[in-house]
């Protein structure tokens, strides 16, 4: 499930700005999804994904937007917040997460590395 932003789902910045006057201020590309009066909190995303992950049991194929997607990554990989926000989104490729290694696979076959003990 994606991060629900609450009443602003679906809004435009411009929307949001206009109805919430001053809400995104200070606000960058990775964060105002966590600034809406009513959505999920970036700790609550997380702790949802966390729950998500420790319940897999066997070898899962997940599809996901990308902030839920770097949500999933960093939290395997236990990074900051502003780590996982400023994750890599590619649109040619899918990550692999196994052994405390996320993997980017790109179409070209080539294998990019991230590993838990790195980041921690």
């Amino acid at each position: 499930m994606e991060v629900t932003v609450g009443s602003w789902d679906g809004m435009t910045h411009y929307e949001i700005d206009v109805e919430y006057p001053g809400a995104l201020n200070g606000a960058d590309a990775f964060d105002w999804y966590f600034r809406s009066p009513d959505g999920e909190t970036f700790d609550d995303a997380c702790s949802r994904v966390g729950t998500w992950l420790s319940e897999i049991s066997a070898p899962t194929i997940a599809v996901s937007h990308g902030l839920t997607g770097r949500l999933i990554r960093g939290v395997y990989l236990g990074l900051s917040r502003r780590e996982m926000l400023e994750l890599p989104v590619p649109q040619n490729g899918f990550y692999r997460l196994s052994g405390g290694e996320a993997a980017f696979i790109g179409r070209s076959g080539a294998i990019t590395r991230h590993s838990k003990s790195v980041r921690s």
